[in-house]
């Protein structure tokens, strides 16, 4: 039965749910309720194009900002372009008539540089735009190439890139001092790949809760972290210093870590992945655990039986590397995580990089990724 009684202050009392249910399924009952269609009707293209408007806005405001706050922003900035992007990807002469695609495309490069593991979504973006020749000559004159965007959708995006634009009249590529600033090195680093084989330095990152490591064997001392990451890393004969500092930076950045569970029962049981700087920031205590593991960078044998190691870079180059990688993780955290208020300092521990290797570790669960940079 309708409620037909008198109405409050407020206005009327809410529609009961069986009417909201007939009006979903098309009963009139709903309607003689008083549910508006209106009221559950999905946004409009043009609401829709004002919220892609505002979302470029903020996400290209972060090409400015300092690289702590476009590590603490860009994926939440991503995130709200991203579903515009989406729920418009059938109005494509509504997305033809953002002005700045030159500002979109600078943040969607820099954040697939900078964002490997949420390459799935950014091909998913770009996959949308690919189907405008407005976005796809925006792309070019912006300076931008195919090899700039994920791998996985690289070839598919140079094929319309040359159905929409000659050959003859794509702008020649700029020389490297002129290429956008989103790719340049010092900014966006080098490049990272999800796949795991030998490379210049690969990594292992395990999520733990509590781990112990020997550091001094003579001594039998051991390092502790307790919630954080477990990370060992092997450097082949192309590893760099700047990979180390941006491997640093990404790690930390990343959303691997996880909120202990007193603070995930009080956050309303959420089970989401965090970075250990976010954590960190709001007064969580995280740690980082380094050891060196130059079992990494092997790989079958020609005999595909054996296992060799050719790729490993020499002992006192990686041990030198090896340093600079914890060096990279301390000045990164402190730089990122700050000083204010309840923001707690993240937690170093490293092994030596020669001697023997003696670990303990308890975890949640398996939760492993492995990147090479």
């Amino acid at each position: 039965q309708v409620n037909s009684g008198p109405r409050g202050p407020r206005g009327s009392p809410p529609p009961p749910l069986h009417a909201v249910l007939a009006l979903a399924i098309g009963c009139p009952c709903g309607r003689r309720a008083g549910v508006s269609p209106s009221a559950m009707a999905d946004p409009s293209v043009e609401e829709l194009l004002e919220r892609l408007k505002k979302s470029l806005v903020a996400a290209t405001a972060l090409l400015g900002e300092t690289p702590a706050n476009w590590e603490n922003k860009c994926e939440d900035a991503f995130s709200k372009f991203r579903l515009t992007v989406v729920h418009l990807r059938k109005e494509r002469a509504a997305l033809d008539t953002i002005e700045d695609k030159n500002g979109a495309w600078r943040f969607i490069c820099k954040f697939g540089k900078t964002r490997p593991f949420l390459h799935d979504r950014c091909n998913e973006v770009l996959k949308i735009l690919m189907t405008s020749d407005l976005w796809l000559q925006a792309f070019a004159q912006a300076g931008f190439r195919p090899n700039d965007l994920p791998p996985a959708v690289a070839d598919e995006f140079d094929k319309r890139l040359r159905e929409a634009i000659p050959d003859d009249e794509l702008p020649p590529v700029p020389p490297p001092r002129e290429r956008p600033a989103e790719l340049a090195r010092g900014d966006a680093g080098p490049s990272v790949s999800t796949a795991f084989r030998p490379a210049n330095m690969a990594v292992v990152v395990q999520r733990c809760t509590t781990a112990k490591i020997l550091v001094d064997e003579r001594m039998q001392m051991w390092g502790e972290i307790g919630r954080g990451l477990v990370i060992s890393v092997s450097f082949s004969k192309g590893a760099t210093q700047d990979a180390v500092q941006h491997a640093a930076r990404f790690l930390l950045t990343a959303r691997l870590s996880m909120r202990s569970e007193r603070a995930r029962a009080s956050a309303g049981g959420t089970n989401s992945a965090e970075s250990v700087v976010s954590l960190c920031k709001v007064g969580e205590e995280q740690g980082i655990l380094l050891m060196p593991q130059a079992s990494l960078c092997s790989e079958l044998g020609k005999d595909n039986i054996g296992l060799q190691y050719s790729h490993g870079c020499p002992e006192t180059q990686a041990s030198a590397l090896y340093k600079a990688f914890i060096a990279a993780f301390r000045s990164s955290a402190a730089e990122l995580i700050g000083t204010a208020a309840p923001a707690k300092e993240l937690r170093v521990v490293a092994c030596n990089f020669s001697g023997r290797q003696s670990m303990e570790m308890t975890s949640d669960g398996p939760f492993m990724h492995a990147f090479n940079f």
